[in-house]
């Protein structure tokens, strides 16, 4: 299941994240983060004149966003305290980030950068965010869509709504936009521009293609089952007896995604328990990590794990 790697909207590329709480924040520096993030690929027009990398304009994806700022792939170099103006391609509304620092992904055709906005009271991505959730805590948080007016939000749930919301696919649940209590679902986390509009980049500084689907290569694994925007807690044991507690980045039947500090091999297999809850009988579960990528200079790793159907 090759969770971290994203197949949308024309691009092609995965990140890794910082860990929940010792790691800082790429979207805000060594800051702690204001409100939790989400990993989505919104698709996005970056604007630069004057920055360090000269004038231009790139078309590409977040890879994590939060209420104030983003993880943002990029062909261009710029550097920390560039202005750079985004574009959501998905609703066009725009407004200025300031960029924070990057983030080390193996790929040399691409990196990643954090960025905040500079417009505190303006956010782009039309999703309600809670405060960051304890790693170790037992709330669960998932991106669910209003059926009633179609608001989206990374909803704070229970273990037990989260259980409900997995049998029945829907859970009841206030909605200030309705003002009522309303049907929310799993809202897609694929997503796509309305319209793209023409790029109108400097003459002398024409952007370049931003990271884009290839030709299969037989190597990366095509997703089966549908990703989900979920943070539940999961336990990860190693074969030599570590183990890490951390709140994934998203899920499926298949397998899931998550940040660790602990350094696991591809191929590797490990023992995963999620949603880990600290009881005595917990159901385990071995899974093979099929991705990889790492973070601050390899101090924290994103891995995309599939679980082991032997």
């Amino acid at each position: 299941m090759a969770i971290a790697l994203e197949k949308q909207q024309g691009y092609n590329l995965s990140v890794q994240s910082p860990q929940e709480t010792s790691a800082p924040s790429a979207e805000t520096g060594t800051r702690q983060r204001r409100t939790e993030r989400v990993k989505l690929s919104i698709p996005i027009r970056v604007m630069c004149f004057g920055g360090s990398a000269g004038d231009f304009v790139e078309n590409t994806i977040t890879i994590m966003v939060n209420r104030d700022g983003a993880l943002i792939a990029l062909v261009h170099r710029v550097a920390a305290d560039d202005t750079l103006r985004i574009v959501n391609l998905e609703n066009f509304r725009e407004a200025d980030f300031r960029v924070v620092g990057e983030t080390r992904l193996e790929s040399a055709e691409f990196s990643g950068w954090g960025v905040e906005c500079l417009e505190k009271e303006r956010t782009l991505w039309d999703i309600d965010f809670p405060p960051p959730l304890d790693p170790g805590g037992s709330s669960a948080g998932a991106l669910l869509e209003c059926l009633g007016c179609g608001k989206q939000g990374l909803l704070v749930l229970s273990l037990v709504e989260f259980d409900l919301l997995e049998s029945a696919g829907t859970l009841q649940k206030l909605c200030d936009k309705c003002g009522q209590l309303s049907t929310w679902t799993y809202a897609d986390v694929t997503r796509r521009p309305k319209q793209m509009p023409p790029v109108q980049a400097p003459a002398a500084a024409q952007p370049p293609v931003s990271p884009r689907v290839g030709k299969w290569d037989g190597t990366i694994e095509r997703r089966v089952f549908k990703r989900m925007a979920v943070k539940l807690r999961a336990l990860v044991r190693n074969s030599k007896g570590q183990q890490e507690i951390v709140k994934t980045e998203n899920l499926s039947k298949g397998g899931l995604a998550l940040c660790l500090k602990m350094e696991l091999a591809l191929g590797e297999f490990v023992t995963v328990i999620c949603p880990y809850s600290g009881g005595v009988e917990e159901f385990e579960r071995k899974a093979e990590v099929r991705y990889r990528a790492s973070h601050f200079a390899g101090q924290n790793w994103f891995y995309g794990l599939r679980y082991f159907r032997g």
